[in-house]
């Protein structure tokens, strides 16, 4: 992963250090910002991994992956979609950068497709969905909308959702907008406490107005998405405060996850116990980041726990 990433890295900026190279202060600005951008793309690995943990969803795939739009009058969301219709909803929220690919290696599986209708949606602003008018892709208002457009598609079903990283920050917004269609969140190594989710110092740098347009757009919307998150997250507490849900909630949390703090835990534990239905929380001592990818079977397992109990 590391590997892959750090080649991607030094192909897209070759040609930006040659251009650096007589310059000693363009030089250091360079690396400055190299080391913002580098840090913002570990936040989704450049491809979704295999499942190669899983063995018991590797014996068979698919390409019966679906592409579809859902539209409003100011967002058109394109998500993919696989598996009956019939059985239990799970929406798969990717963090950022990202797109629905992230998730398709659960869609291509025969084996879930039998047990789940899957749905794994571009949030917007990334791949094929798009924004009109004055909407702020960067708050959680409009991304739980455009989840919502999906609900309205399937009007008769209840969804579990899966977010991993910024996705699950979002995910809990989505059970203010559209309590009755939520069954369960699975949050995947999420940043959910407003004092814990403040931008690091590449972010601050990243934002600098001399020095984003050197960064490609993908990273840089990928930053500005980062940038409000304590300000989002501080919303998303207040509009919680007060409320109950019929949601379970199940937080995975690697505890060497280095992108978002292993404390979220704690928050969850001390402040959504009284306020969801149910508070699962497990820690994995040895994981970082990159659950989705690397512990499926674990996510999977959560995902039939909580169906069976809706």
């Amino acid at each position: 992963m590391k590997l892959t990433s750090t080649l991607l890295f030094l192909r897209n900026y070759a040609n930006l250090f040659s251009a650096c190279f007589f310059s000693k202060k363009a030089g250091i600005l360079l690396l400055v910002v190299s080391v913002s951008i580098f840090s913002s793309a570990a936040q989704e690995p450049p491809s979704p991994a295999p499942f190669e943990q899983a063995d018991n969803l590797t014996d068979e795939t698919t390409s019966s992956i679906n592409l579809a739009f859902a539209r409003a009058d100011t967002q058109s969301i394109h998500y993919a979609y696989s598996g009956d219709t019939e059985k239990p909803g799970i929406l798969f929220i990717h963090g950022t950068p990202g797109r629905w690919a992230a998730f398709s290696s659960y869609l291509a599986s025969t084996q879930l497709q039998r047990e789940f209708f899957m749905v794994s949606i571009d949030r917007p602003q990334w791949g094929e969905s798009t924004l009109s008018g004055d909407q702020d892709p960067t708050t959680f208002a409009t991304q739980a909308d455009a989840i919502n457009l999906i609900f309205q598609d399937y009007p008769d079903k209840k969804w579990i959702l899966v977010g991993h990283s910024l996705g699950a920050s979002i995910a809990p917004k989505v059970v203010l907008k559209a309590p009755d269609a939520v069954a369960g969140i699975l949050l995947l190594a999420g940043s959910i406490s407003p004092s814990l989710g403040k931008p690091r110092w590449y972010n601050h740098v990243a934002n600098n107005m001399f020095v984003k347009w050197l960064v490609p757009a993908r990273l840089r919307d990928s930053n500005k998405e980062i940038m409000p998150l304590r300000k989002e997250l501080a919303l998303l507490e207040s509009e919680l405060e007060g409320n109950t849900f019929n949601t379970d909630i199940t937080q995975i949390q690697g505890m060497k996850d280095t992108l978002v703090s292993p404390k979220n835990t704690a928050y969850v534990r001390d402040n959504w116990e009284d306020k969801f239905n149910s508070v699962t929380i497990i820690e994995l001592e040895e994981e970082g980041h990159f659950l989705p990818w690397r512990q499926p079977n674990l996510i999977v397992e959560q995902l039939r726990r909580m169906t069976n109990n809706n």
